[in-house]
């Protein structure tokens, strides 16, 4: 500028393409477009990760709270039988003794009381 605040021409030229330096674009530029799409990827599987973890948690605290009903079982044994011993196992199984005058019978049970295997224990003669 000059002593009137006016601005004097300049003679500048804006560089042509041609005679800008070619220099080849840095790795950071060149995957860009890759390095966007798996941040994306990753955001995506980050909050699925988490709706499946909110999702398990909620569904072991409302099984945890629900009442189960009670269940009961008649169980029809022979005659002149009592039953000596009884035991609980894995998944609400169930071995019952029962023992008469000659033998001993081994029943195990399902968690519905259901009878799976009998097994009779007798003395050889």
């Amino acid at each position: 500028m000059d002593k009137n605040n006016n601005v004097k021409p300049a003679n500048t030229t804006v560089p042509q393409s041609s005679e800008m330096a070619t220099e080849a674009p840095s790795a950071l530029v060149r995957n860009l477009a890759l390095i966007k799409a798996m941040a994306i990827i990753m955001a995506v599987l980050i909050v699925a990760a988490l709706v499946v973890i909110v999702v398990t948690i909620y569904s072991r605290l409302t099984a945890a709270n629900s009442v189960k009903a009670i269940q009961q079982t008649e169980l029809a044994i022979p005659a002149n039988s009592r039953i000596t011993g009884a035991s609980l196992g894995e998944k609400g199984k169930m071995l019952v003794i029962i023992e008469d005058q000659t033998s001993q019978q081994l029943w195990q049970l399902d968690a519905a009381g259901k009878i799976q295997r009998k097994t009779r224990i007798f003395p050889a003669q």
